[in-house]
Formats: structure tokens, sequence, C-alpha cells
């Protein structure tokens, strides 16, 4: 049994060779946060050692990939704004308002911008794994590299949908997808 060297989460133990799920990382959060490391990267001390810098610069890492939404929202051009832009849609125009109400806490939640959305976004889930099967055939060279994937939604409790950011073990954002 080994830790992993977090100074925000050192509590967290894992065998090298075996996955690391926990279900509620950070308990007084407003919404349960889930962490999930594949085995194939607890057998690596230095893919260990990014998700323990992960985890330290959670907060970080969240706001960059809040800072690309945006970015993405802002730019018709960009690849992913048809994904992302429907992503919202979905949920200002297919939700009852009472739901939307509570989600984005509002009176006029129809009348919410989307940047403003991006803004409502919470992190739902950090993981780590290898490249393969996540990405898609435009980066095979991540294929057999480590990646972090972080999930983030509005209240679970109202919603299923998720947007999909994936990073490289440099944080470097790869791409977005939409999930439910």
């Amino acid at each position: 049994m080994k830790q992993i060297p977090s100074t925000k989460f050192p509590e967290i133990a894992y065998i090298p060779g075996e996955s690391i799920w926990i279900d509620n990382l950070i308990p007084d959060n407003k919404i349960q946060v889930y962490l999930s490391v594949s085995e194939k990267i607890t057998q690596n001390e230095i893919d260990i050692d990014h998700v323990s810098h992960a985890l330290d610069h959670m907060d970080e890492l969240v706001n960059k990939a809040r800072a690309h939404l945006r970015d993405i929202i802002q730019n018709t051009k960009d690849p992913s704004y048809k994904l992302l832009h429907d992503f919202f849609d979905f949920h200002r125009l297919e939700m009852d308002d009472e739901s939307l109400k509570v989600m984005f806490g509002m009176e006029q939640p129809r009348t919410i911008s989307e940047l403003e959305m991006v803004n409502l976004l919470m992190l739902k889930s950090l993981g780590s794994s290898l490249g393969e099967g996540w990405l898609g055939r435009e980066f095979e060279k991540e294929l057999k590299k480590q990646i972090f994937i972080m999930d983030f939604t509005f209240d679970p409790e109202y919603t299923d949908q998720l947007i999909v950011v994936y990073l490289d073990a440099n944080y470097n954002i790869l791409t977005i997808s939409h999930e439910s």
C-alpha cells in the first residue's frame, strides 16, 4: 500500500497495479466529486506524481478548463463551438423552469448567457488513465500516454449531461466532449 504524495489529499492510499476510485473526494462540496485513476497509472510513480500534482492544483485546472470553455463559446469558428452551444441549449431550452431556477440560482434562468453558464459548471470527477480509447483518432500519439479527464456538470440532481475536458500529462487541453 502506498500513499499519493498529495499535500491536499494525503490520505489517498493505493496499491500499485490496482485502480483508485473515490466516491466523495471533497466531502463539503456542493456535489460529490469522484476520483478515478486507472490501474495502468498506479503502476508508474511518475504518473502518480502527476495525479498528485493535479489533485494539489485542482482549482487551477478547473479555472483553466473554464477559461478554455469560455474561449470556445465566444468563437463560432472553433470546432467545439457547436458541441458546447448544443450542451447549453439543451439545458436552457429542454429543461423545465423550476429545475433551471434551482440549478442556476436565478428567477429568469432562460436569460442566462452561455458565458455565465460556463461559470456555473461544477467539477464532477477527475480521472487519469492512458489515452487509449478516450480521445479519438486524431490523438494517436496520446494513445499510450497519461491523460486527465475532467467531467463538468450543473446540479446532478437535475441533469446527467456532462462536458468532459481532456488534458495531457502537462495539463494542456486536448479536446472536449459532451456525454451523459
